[in-house]
């Protein structure tokens, strides 16, 4: 039986806090501020070491898997030396022990439907990517 990988993963001080155990984390901020990269090797690593771990990625607009999380969690795998524990489809990631990350556009789910996957406890993490517009 071969020993598990340790992942050190470099965390930037703003984001500590999330490193946390919570049933919900979220966060805000402008481009380029790092949230995806954040998340997506928080969800690599979460799938690494909770196995079976289901998952969804949505995107508020999301037009083609081109527009998704989907490229960015396979560079997160395999710049973390993991990509022997998942395999990449069309579509979808399987990842280890029989999990699944799929990627969704908001336009595939209310805002409410979304909610009740995150509340009722379907999926072991979900990505909410989400736009909002506040009026004055």
């Amino acid at each position: 039986m071969s020993t598990p990988k340790i992942l050190k993963i470099p965390t930037a001080k703003v984001f500590e806090p999330l490193l946390s155990p919570a049933r919900y984390k979220g966060v805000y901020g402008g481009r380029g501020s790092g949230k995806s990269h954040f998340f997506g090797e928080l969800l690599v690593e979460t799938c690494q070491a909770e196995r079976g771990t289901l998952a969804v990625c949505i995107r508020e607009a999301q037009r083609t898997l081109a527009q998704s999380s989907k490229r960015l969690i396979e560079s997160k795998i395999a710049s973390l030396g993991l990509a022997h524990g998942f395999r990449s489809f069309s579509d979808k990631i399987a990842t280890p022990g029989d999990g699944v990350i799929i990627f969704r556009g908001m336009q595939s789910y209310t805002f409410k439907a979304a909610i009740t996957v995150i509340v009722a406890g379907f999926l072991g993490a979900i990505w909410l990517g989400l736009k909002v517009m506040l009026g004055k």
